[in-house]
């Protein structure tokens, strides 16, 4: 076991997006930082290219992940607790999306959108708990979306699966209370990652004009606003003012947000 008494971090989805910019963030604090990851070619390059960031008091290392498969999630566990031994700060970023509409979703895809974003976040949890316990400082964050709180054309299978991790940080934050574990819940809205590229190449027409022209959020901008909330112990975290008014918007007035998408959806409909 390694016996730098350091903050460590663990990013699950940290080869790429906000997982990536997260783990930079870590690195250049000087936390040690696990990442996991799916594909072992592309998490390796990350780990090379993210010890470039990594200074005298932390190191960044990598081990295979994928959090559809239980077994993985234990696997990696295992390797952190070898590694460090316990867990201060567990980022669970790994997720997918699949924008087309409900009709178009294939039961396949719903299956793989719930068992990645929601219960790939709860069974990580799950297996990092005793670690983040011995900690003495755990925290966990939980990335959901801005279509977590607020349903959106094209994102049947999406939505409702962020409305889980929602809904799991809410009950979390209570039930961790005893542990002094804290809990903080992440929604991004549109983020430029290569995730919201691949999306894209489904994304219905509506979709697309439902949201306009505000332009996605860089990853390391993300992540800055996600460091910055943690250091003050928030709860909700919402990147960028644009997020922040769109959520504040529907949470006053939701019947507003339906008749902006209906507008849109009945001008498409008539001028195509």
């Amino acid at each position: 076991m390694n016996s730098i008494d350091s903050t460590v971090a663990v990013i699950t989805g940290g080869s790429s997006g906000i997982g990536k910019a997260l783990a930079k963030e870590c690195l250049q604090k000087g936390y040690n930082v696990v990442i996991g990851a799916r594909r072992k070619d592309v998490l390796k390059r990350c780990e090379a290219e993210l010890s470039t960031y990594a200074g005298d008091s932390g190191a960044v290392s990598s081990c295979v992940l994928d959090v559809s498969d239980e077994k993985s999630i234990i696997r990696f566990a295992d390797f952190c607790n070898q590694k460090y031994g316990k867990i201060d700060l567990l980022f669970n970023c790994a997720g997918i999306a699949v924008c087309k509409e409900f009709e178009r979703t294939s039961s396949a895809e719903f299956t793989e959108v719930a068992a990645i974003d929601y219960a790939g976040t709860a069974l990580m949890v799950k297996y990092s708990l005793p670690l983040l316990q011995k900690s003495g400082k755990g925290h966990i964050v939980a990335v959901s979306s801005m279509a977590g709180v607020m349903g959106v054309y094209g994102y049947s299978a999406y939505s409702p699966a962020k409305y889980a991790v929602v809904g799991f940080a809410e009950v979390l934050r209570a039930e961790l209370i005893p542990h002094g574990i804290a809990v903080s819940l992440v929604l991004p809205a549109d983020t430029q990652t290569p995730q919201f590229v691949a999306e894209n190449a489904t994304k219905p027409e509506i979709t697309k004009r439902i949201s306009g022209t505000i332009k996605p959020m860089s990853a390391e901008k993300s992540a800055k606003c996600i460091m910055k909330g943690l250091a003050k112990k928030r709860f909700l975290i919402i990147p960028g003012f644009m997020s922040k008014f769109i959520y504040h918007i529907n949470r006053l007035f939701p019947n507003l947000m339906y008749a902006y998408s209906k507008r849109v959806i009945q001008n498409y409909l008539k001028n195509r």
